[in-house]
């Protein structure tokens, strides 16, 4: 089967970013299927070119793993008017190329992923010229983010273009991928067919897990706190991440000398946390650059627990789904969640998770693995042999190829995959 995936964003594993598409696109590949993935060749995340050295170019096919990219040559950005200049020259480029590809070797599938929903429309647009399937993937709710977070009105003439745009894609799409579960009920209340919707949350590779490429920039990150126990974040530091209850709760460890907080990753807001890091005058705390998704693994394999920070706020009534979190469970790391547990849902129930938005308890949970090393590893293997379960892209890319087969061939869905 051949499929096409247009993401805009999407990353392989040598870059900064996410690697949903492509740890998905390589189980597929396994299964015997043709995934190509359009992208951009603009890191949104590192801000970095990252195949088109010369410029001279517009498109560029790499396989990766089995893994098709055709990169698209879009122009560098910093603000909102260069990213809109970007996000258009996807849009167009990207179309032209398909199209002319599509003459050639037609698609059975395009998935058109938002974040920008211009991706999803250009793969609805090309799906309807091949006459395949075509699912629409809304990996955030576009506006309606926006209008939770309260940067516009749902009455805005932006949000109302938006949500016809929305609605439009529901209706033209064969399948509509969710990430979050309570996003599903969303979908649903937009008054589209409940048969229609597909939860596949982010996931993670296992195989990274099982042996470790050593790094040297790792190694130059862990100088200095060899022996120390690590508490780790990685990712972006900006608004959203809500990083600043995580340095307070880490000022309350500085008489122990052997709690270590990293700090991995960039942003808006990463000069002020070290700011004010550095005011309250912490020893306990090391800020470093992002890494290539590639060695994440064996960053995480050199700590001994991690934490994320989830704001308060509507933006998580529909879910969430990060891939710090699986990747933190496939390293066996005990997650500290500095989160509303009414937030977290279900990963409360899960073994080796701590979701807490009181300092205290958060504290209490910290000091309780650091003193019971015999309980952090059992709860370690508590939470591998979870994410295998649960959020391993292999048991993952099976339920899609289900419901590939579905819509293409007809069989019957396999009850136990759904």
């Amino acid at each position: 089967m051949n499929i096409w995936i247009f993401n805009h964003y999407a990353a392989a594993p040598e870059h900064v970013g996410g690697t949903r598409h492509y740890d998905l696109a390589k189980q597929l590949c396994k299964k015997g299927h043709s995934v190509t993935i359009f992208a951009s060749s603009f890191n949104h995340f590192s801000k970095e070119e990252m195949v088109f050295k010369d410029g001279k170019r517009d498109y560029q096919l790499e396989t990766i793993e089995g893994v098709n990219f055709n990169w698209v040559n879009t122009p560098s950005y910093r603000g909102i008017l260069g990213r809109a200049r970007n996000i258009l020259s996807y849009t167009i480029k990207s179309f032209q190329k398909a199209k002319r590809d599509c003459e050639m070797e037609k698609p059975d599938l395009i998935i058109g992923s938002s974040v920008h929903p211009l991706a999803a429309f250009i793969g609805y647009l090309l799906a309807k010229k091949a006459k395949c399937c075509f699912y629409f993937e809304e990996r955030d709710l576009w506006p309606q983010t926006f209008v939770d977070f309260g940067k516009i009105s749902a009455k805005n003439p932006l949000a109302a273009g938006l949500y016809k745009f929305e609605k439009f894609l529901y209706q033209k799409a064969d399948r509509i991928i969710v990430l979050f579960d309570k996003a599903q009920n969303y979908v649903r209340s937009k008054g589209t067919d409940h048969k229609k919707v597909i939860c596949l949350p982010n996931g993670v590779d296992l195989s990274n897990y099982h042996q470790f490429k050593r790094s040297d920039s790792v190694d130059r990150i862990f100088k200095g706190i060899e022996d120390k126990f690590v508490v780790v974040y990685t990712g972006s530091h900006g608004i959203a991440n809500h990083l600043e209850p995580v340095i307070e709760l880490f000022s309350r460890f500085e008489e122990n000398p052997k709690l270590h907080l990293l700090m991995v990753g960039d942003g808006a807001r990463k000069k002020e946390l070290m700011s004010i890091a550095n005011e309250k005058g912490m020893t306990n705390i090391t800020f470093a650059d992002s890494i290539p998704k590639s060695e994440i693994p064996y960053l995480l394999n050199r700590a001994n627990m991690s934490i994320i920070s989830i704001m308060d706020s509507p933006l998580y009534k529909w879910g969430f789904s990060m891939n710090k979190i699986y990747d933190y469970m496939a390293a066996g790391l005990p997650i500290i969640m500095m989160a509303s547990p009414r937030d977290v849902g279900s990963l409360m129930d899960v073994p080796g998770i701590q979701a807490s938005n009181v300092m205290k308890e958060n504290e209490r949970a910290i000091m309780h693995y650091f003193n019971n090393p015999d309980e952090l590893k059992h709860d370690s293997r508590l939470l591998k042999d979870y994410v295998r379960k649960h959020y391993s892209w292999e048991v993952l890319s099976d339920k899609l190829e289900n419901y590939i087969y579905q819509d293409i061939y007809k069989e019957e869905a396999d009850e136990k995959i759904i």
